[in-house]
């Protein structure tokens, strides 16, 4: 099996979006929540890049993401030190196995208060 064969194998139907690109889209519930949406199976460059100003909180959704490697890690906390000048929390919600691991290993973890689900989150945050 070479290398190609192996991701693939190993990046299957583990999410959602297995095999997309990763995108992420912003919306703006009820409740003074800024909520980004991470989809796809490869987040690399994220942009986080909504004005904070009006909001009580921020959330990053990770219900419908697949990998998340270094690069979003390094966007992630760009978010949280752009939130924490405002005053702004930063929760994540619903993060996949592989998320998990990379904030735990880089004690991201503690960073972000976690959810379960986006529901449980928003149901926390309005």
């Amino acid at each position: 099996m070479n290398h190609d064969q192996d991701r693939d194998r190993l990046s299957a139907p583990h999410s959602p979006g297995a095999g997309q690109p990763g995108t992420c889209t912003c919306e703006t519930p009820p409740g003074g929540v800024l909520l980004y949406r991470l989809r796809g199976d490869h987040l690399g460059s994220i942009d986080f890049d909504k004005p904070l100003d009006g909001f009580r909180a921020v959330l990053v959704d990770f219900t419908d993401a697949g990998f998340f490697g270094s690069t979003a890690l390094d966007a992630l906390l760009g978010l949280r030190l752009d939130a924490q000048e405002n005053g702004l929390p930063v929760h994540i919600s619903a993060p996949p196995p592989l998320a998990a691991r990379v904030l735990q290993l880089t004690g991201a973890d503690t960073l972000f208060p976690r959810h379960a689900s986006l529901d449980e989150a928003l149901s926390a945050l309005t």
